[in-house]
């Protein structure tokens, strides 16, 4: 076995079609020549961008059994153009008969259906992209739905057409995936919209599928991770040690356009209510859980304010909140438990409503001096002489409400917030509520975190209202510093610190700030779903535990070649080669163009290279594999040291794993019967297959992976199926069976007459699988929007393993 002997076949199809991809052919990909497995870069795709998926087959091709000890594939240098990025998906789910379109599902699988919202939901029409909250207001007790329901904006959703039994023409079982626009819940009238709109209708409520009714069921979405993802970055520091700064851990399977969008009017004020939480700031270690030491937290059971304090964290240079954290409060302390390590230096900040300047006051107590009543946080009952007893307030700008079941709205009473007292309405009585009072908010200092990932310094903009009633202003340079009228602060990441020289209202605080954030593609540019995919299309290109190789790649060229001829290199290098102007490698099994003193790092030319086309390039590479235990934003923890240095500019790849490759049979039994049924085998045959004696025979270079079934017609022929490449041919036991495989040109496996036996009865058959000595992978190219200057770019997949 030699390095001729791994070699990369093509699919049956290549292209971006729902049909390329497929089993494996003898169609090699030809080292070095340019679009030989991807299609080349279009200006379309130049100018909208593009992601191609394509499959191939790194294979053992010997006509023997050899076996290749732990086979690994990586692309071991990134393209020359900056728009473009490689990766390799590696799927539980990647079949020798996968398509394009089951790659893109396998890619989607990220994101599933999950937790039932709620059940039996009005039906959608074709295109639809709104519905009532009133939906959430039906409570199935014993179906295991929450009882409170609330959408925000930017939530995942997936509306499902769902019934037992066989599948309806009228309503086949289809899931739509869309993300909330406008939010709502079943505490709150009107509508929430999502986009984009759904593609297919959905039944009614009331329509009965199946004898089931209902069958409109809107659910949460759940992450799965069923895709992993391994790319290739560079060295940004000098490495020999065990950690290992690299360029970037994460890069993004979806291209992305940046936009500006501004937000103006923004306050400090929480959950609509005109409160102002106090807000602390860590800098981030490698640490996962951040303690904060308080004595002011406020605890309550007001269901109006959400007492939980916030938590804002940056990872991978995207912003996270409290929906990735874990966040308790216990003797005077806040901890938050992030879901991702944070990076860096970056500020982990917590927010709390502090009790010093706000507590929960009840109506039959007496009202606090110097406090008044936070608008937004009061509910209440009030009795009404029409309908029931008791009714649930609200509030609007003018009063305390109720609401009739038709949506109609009534005013209950009007209140004044100063001191707590209201004035019922005619036909209202018994009037009861508690509340969130706070002071007048003066104060000469605040701290608070933008809520915004990528934010413009220059474009932030305060405006204030003393105590006294003057309004003072503020902006920000673009290296974070606030000037103004009697204002003067920071900007550090997202985290404001601003100070006063005279006390202002924090209720009053009003800024402006522009974010620059990514546009997702809309699905039919991609046949890609991006709500499917992990969150924004990032996706992390290095793993805990998992195996990286890392190398260094130094060429020189070898002019004016002739026998006899040396070119030093490095010692000890890892691999040599030498290539012409096409691609084209000059190694061979023989020595006939060159050979390689590794241990002197002496390379002595055996030829004149007459057949390849100059000029010449030799190239030696430095590497080793290593072990990752940790991965952080830009960090790599090794478990053990490196067994050289690397300089800046050293490749980082990481590696998908294919494991041992050598063709093989596997798990064959006799049955009396088979029923169609690929999942379950039933009681033994009377008959007996005799493979220990007589093996069936297979080739690394014809075998595939597939279940195969051996089907008797009579008590000597029979016919020869495949789970997935159906039937092959008709045979009998007399003869030795050699199926041929039209793709490899060879046969799929040789069974020897006499592993055959007799006594055979019809219907009976036997089944086994057999394994291929090489596996199907999933390269991506990510082509991002803009112009390029690169007009011949190529990057290298290594394809390796240890003979055994």
């Amino acid at each position: 076995m030699n390095r001729n002997d791994l070699k990369l076949f093509k699919p049956e199809r290549l292209g971006n079609d729902d049909n390329a991809g497929g089993l494996r052919t003898r169609n090699e990909v030809t080292n070095g020549k340019v679009n030989d497995l991807f299609l080349p870069i279009s200006d379309i795709d130049h100018a909208q961008s593009a992601i191609d998926i394509v499959k191939c087959y790194p294979s053992l091709d010997t006509p023997g059994t050899e076996t290749l000890l732990d086979a690994h594939v990586f692309f071991s240098d990134p393209p020359s153009d900056p728009l473009v990025t490689m990766l390799l998906a590696e799927s539980r789910g990647m079949t020798d008969a996968a398509k394009l379109s089951d790659m893109r599902e396998m890619l989607e699988s990220d994101v599933v259906a999950g937790q039932k919202l709620r059940a039996g939901m009005s039906g959608f029409l074709q295109y639809q992209n709104a519905f009532s909250t009133a939906n959430l207001a039906r409570w199935d007790y014993s179906g295991n739905e929450p009882q409170y329901v609330s959408l925000r904006v930017g939530d995942i959703i997936a509306i499902s057409v769902e019934y037992d039994g066989a599948e309806h023409g009228n309503w086949p079982r289809l899931t739509h995936y869309a993300q909330v626009t406008r939010g709502g819940g079943n505490s709150s009238n009107g509508m929430i919209t999502f986009e984009p709109g759904i593609p297919f209708a959905t039944p009614d409520s009331d329509i009965v599928i199946n004898t089931e009714s209902q069958c409109t069921v809107l659910r949460m979405i759940t992450r799965t991770s069923q895709v992993k993802y391994h790319g290739v970055s560079k060295l940004t520091e000098v490495s020999a040690g065990q950690i290992l700064r690299v360029e970037e851990t994460v890069q993004s399977l979806l291209p992305t356009v940046s936009s500006s969008v501004s937000h103006a009017g923004l306050s400090l004020s929480t959950n609509g209510a005109d409160l102002v939480k106090k807000t602390l700031t860590q800098v981030a270690t490698s640490a996962q859980t951040y303690l904060f030491t308080v004595n002011d937290v406020l605890q309550s059971d007001l269901a109006t304010v959400d007492f939980t304090p916030e938590i804002q964290y940056i990872a991978n240079g995207q912003l996270y909140d409290g929906a990735d954290a874990i966040v308790t409060v216990a003797n005077n302390e806040i901890s938050a438990t992030l879901s991702r390590k944070p990076d860096i230096n970056t500020a982990v900040t917590v927010s709390y409503i502090s009790s010093i300047r706000y507590a929960v006051y009840y109506h039959a107590d007496r009202f606090p001096a110097g406090k008044e009543i936070i608008r937004g946080t009061l509910t209440g009952t009030v009795n009404w002489a029409i309908g029931s007893s008791s009714e649930r307030l609200y509030e609007l700008e003018d009063g305390l409400y109720v609401r009739r079941g038709d949506g109609s709205e009534y005013r209950a009473a009007i209140l004044n917030y100063s001191d707590g007292t209201f004035m019922l309405e005619q036909g209202f009585s018994f009037l009861s509520y508690h509340a969130l009072v706070g002071g007048s908010e003066s104060d000469t200092g605040v701290q608070f975190s933008i809520p915004y990932n990528a934010i413009l310094l220059t474009s932030f903009y305060l405006q204030v209202e003393t105590v006294t009633g003057s309004l003072l202003s503020a902006s920000s340079d673009e290296a974070g510093v606030i000037t103004g009228t009697s204002i003067s602060g920071s900007i550090s990441g997202r985290f404001v610190a601003i100070s006063f020289s005279q006390a202002v209202k924090l209720s009053t605080l009003r800024y402006d700030i522009s974010e620059v954030v990514d546009l997702l593609p809309p699905p039919e540019i991609y046949n890609l779903n991006p709500l499917r995919l992990p969150e924004k299309g990032l996706v992390d290109i290095f793993h805990p535990w998992g195996t990286i190789s890392i190398q260094h790649v130094q060429f020189q060229a070898v002019n004016s070649p002739a026998p006899g001829g040396t070119v030093n290199i490095r010692a000890d290098a890892d691999f040599v080669d030498i290539t012409d102007s096409l691609g084209a490698s000059l190694w061979t099994g023989t020595d006939d163009h060159y050979s390689v003193n590794k241990a002197t790092g002496v390379v002595t030319l055996n030829s004149d290279f007459t057949g390849f086309t100059a000029p010449f390039i030799i190239s030696d590479t430095l590497s080793e594999r290593a072990l990752v235990t940790s991965v952080e934003s830009g960090q790599l923890q090794l478990a053990k040291a490196l067994s050289r240095s690397y300089p800046i500019g050293a490749t980082v790849s990481s590696v998908q794993i294919l494991g041992d490759q050598q063709a093989r049979i596997e798990n064959v039994r006799d049955l009396a019967a088979w029923n169609d049924n690929w999942d379950v085998d039933g009681p033994g045959a009377t008959a007996s297959m005799n493979t220990i004696d007589y093996p069936i025979v297979v080739t690394n270079d014809a075998a595939i992976n597939e279940d195969w079934l051996i089907q008797f017609t009579s008590a000597t022929a029979f016919n020869f199926i495949g789970r997935r490449v159906g039937f092959i041919a008709s045979g009998d036991t007399l003869n030795n069976f050699i199926p041929l495989n039209p793709l490899a040109g060879k046969a799929y496996l040789t069974i020897p007459k006499e592993a055959f036996g007799g006594g055979w009865v019809p219907g009976e058959a036997v089944r086994f699988k057999s394994v291929a000595a090489g596996s199907g992978i999933m390269p991506i190219r990510v082509v991002e929007s803009g112009h390029s200057v690169v007009t011949k770019d190529q990057t290298t997949l290594v394809y390796r393993g240890n003979e055994a």
